[in-house]
């Protein structure tokens, strides 16, 4: 059973996809519901979407919540939420 923060887009939704595809079982966040319900959906089974901020202590809350009620476990925590803000290393 695993949780990946952030598992809605990019390296996150590949590694939740990768993870099912492997057998776990998986619980993935996100800020956008759009985009968490349509991540969901392409993977299919094995998959529950848990919208919320990392940020926000009431969401990781609900997050945990939501794991302890259906699988009583955390095998696997990937912590992949966060922005990136490029910025050139010389002027």
């Amino acid at each position: 059973m695993a949780v990946i923060t952030g598992g809605n887009s990019g390296i996150g939704l590949a590694t939740a996809k990768r993870f099912v595809a492997e057998g776990a079982y998986v619980f993935v966040t996100g800020r956008r519901k759009p985009e968490l319900d349509a991540a969901v959906k392409d993977i299919g089974d094995n998959i529950t979407g848990v919208q919320g901020d990392v940020v926000k202590l009431a969401d990781l809350d609900r997050l945990y919540a939501t794991v302890k009620a259906k699988t009583g476990r955390i095998d696997v925590l990937f912590a992949n939420a966060g922005i990136a803000r490029m910025t050139p290393l010389a002027r």
